[in-house]
């Protein structure tokens, strides 16, 4: 088999607290990556990262750090959804992975844009957090199984999409999906899995005040832009999770729902319509 040429990447960006704000102290940018910083009211930092290959095919490398010093307010997003093209059989999936360090009474928020997978695509992805039991740590990822408004239909899929939490050094949360299938629109439609839905949605708050958050987010859940989203709490630890047909019903959920995870702040400046 013809050998094909592949993407490498890296970032990483580390701040720290200057006064009440938050300043860049290093920055990395290799390969297809790059960190842009919109301009944005309040004392945090917004990064947006892009993928400057315009998606990701099996057998790419990329590799991302955030440091967060004590005290600092970071939200990372990204310039748009990300995409993860068909592999050929015999090539090996595509790997990602990112390592997160937060400090004492810091924030970081981790809301990309949700990833839309293509009909034969292999990605293996790993984002490792380690934080204190002062810190904050917000993380969203969001995952479309095909186009649906292209008619497409997902006959073969490899997917292993891992985030691990350590919290003072304990393990905190391990959540995996692994959705490997020769006919993954018939998993999918599956109730106990996806019930024919062709979008999924994983939220995590891990805070000193995340389990005072779910009476008021538990409200907002009963409105019909959230039909198909639970959430439960514990441990200092809240997780939400959630079905829609598609990308576009799965964002306007998302949109009614970070606000109260978020304490009210603006959405990231990409999200902004």
């Amino acid at each position: 088999m013809t050998p094909l040429q592949r993407a490498r990447g890296r970032f990483g960006l580390e701040v720290r607290a200057s006064g009440a704000r938050t300043r860049m102290v290093d920055l990395v940018q290799a390969g297809c990556c790059r960190l842009l910083f919109p301009r944005v009211a309040g004392q945090g930092l917004e990064a947006a990262t892009v993928n400057i290959s315009g998606g990701i095919v099996a057998g790419d490398r990329i590799e991302g750090r955030l440091a967060c010093g004590e005290g600092t307010d970071l939200l990372v997003t990204s310039q748009a959804a990300e995409r993860i093209y068909r592999a050929r059989a015999d090539d090996v999936p595509a790997e990602m992975a990112v390592s997160c360090g937060i400090g004492a009474n810091a924030r970081l928020e981790w809301l990309p844009h949700g990833t839309i997978f293509f009909n034969g695509s292999r990605l293996n992805r790993h984002m490792m957090v380690n934080m204190t039991g002062s810190s904050t740590f917000l993380f969203l990822e969001s995952r479309i199984f095909g186009r649906k408004g292209s008619g497409e239909h997902l006959s073969r899929l490899g997917v292993r999409d891992r985030l691990s939490i350590r919290r003072d050094g304990e393990v905190l949360l391990e959540d995996m999906l692994r959705l490997e299938s020769a006919d993954v629109s018939a998993l999918l439609a599956q109730p106990a899995i996806a019930g024919g839905q062709g979008a999924v949605a994983t939220l995590v708050l891990v805070s000193p005040q995340a389990m005072d958050l779910l009476p008021a987010l538990r409200t907002r859940l009963a409105a019909p832009e959230c039909a198909g989203f639970a959430a439960s709490a514990w441990n200092g630890m809240l997780v939400v999770r959630g079905l829609a047909p598609d990308g576009w019903p799965l964002e306007v959920a998302l949109r009614h729902i970070l606000p109260v995870l978020r304490g009210g702040r603006p959405m990231p400046s990409t999200w902004r319509s």
